[in-house]
């Protein structure tokens, strides 16, 4: 099966994102793929993923069941307490890389295992004109009410990023509800900005300055992506 939209112009989207260092695909991926997608987010017993005064953090969805009203109080302003002074982040969480090493083979497992394969990569390398991406890590996100991620670049020195991207996965969202992914100049003004419309691909180049809007507490859905980078990972010895 054909999981992409066989009608996309990839040789124009290519340009743009060549010439702009970024570029948002709509109807990327066959109507059915993207619905199959977005069921299985919605299956997910997701992972609450954040940053303390020691580091990243993640507490599964047990975990985020078993406390009380006030620990979760303090949950979230120790989240907020960092970000007022750093880098922070605060979403929920999957990873789909640790899917396949645990051996998983529901269908996000089958998807990633897809995305490392010929048939992902080769147009993802068409698209940025860059040949030497040969890896990909992916994580399942979700942004519901109180999340957020804060202005950074995505530059790691241990990883070599060449482009970052979102599969965005919510079918009913609201502008008003948050979540929008805006890229910004040096000076904090935001030169650009995505709506996260469903079965749409997302590219832009790393580094790059973005950030990821708070979701208000009147927000009445969550916003499902599956997200990462193309990497171009060092051969095999």
């Amino acid at each position: 099966m054909n999981y992409l939209n066989s009608d996309l112009d990839l040789a124009a989207l290519g340009h743009t994102l060549r010439t702009q260092g970024r570029v948002q695909i709509r109807d990327f991926f066959a109507p059915e793929v993207a619905e199959a997608l977005d069921r299985a987010l919605q299956a997910i017993d997701w992972e609450l993923v954040y940053r303390d005064v020691n580091g990243d953090r993640r507490l599964t969805g047990e975990q985020l069941r078993g406390l009380t009203p006030q620990q979760r109080m303090q949950l979230t302003e120790g989240i907020h307490s960092v970000a007022r002074e750093r880098f922070q982040f605060s979403f929920f969480s999957d990873s789909l890389v640790k899917a396949i090493h645990d051996g998983r083979d529901d269908l996000l497992a089958r998807f990633m295992r897809w995305m490392a394969g010929e048939a992902f990569l080769s147009p993802m390398r068409e698209l940025s004109g860059d040949p030497q991406i040969n890896g990909v890590y992916a994580q399942a996100t979700m942004y519901s009410r109180g999340n957020f991620l804060t202005t950074h670049d995505d530059h790691v020195d241990r990883e070599d990023r060449r482009i970052a991207y979102v599969i965005n996965l919510t079918p009913r969202w609201r502008p008003d509800w948050g979540g929008m992914l805006h890229f910004t100049a040096e000076d904090g003004s935001v030169l650009d900005t995505y709506f996260p419309h469903f079965n749409s691909l997302s590219l832009f180049t790393v580094p790059q300055r973005h950030f990821v809007s708070y979701v208000p507490p009147f927000a009445m859905a969550e916003r499902q992506a599956i997200t990462g980078w193309l990497i171009a990972a060092p051969a095999a010895p």
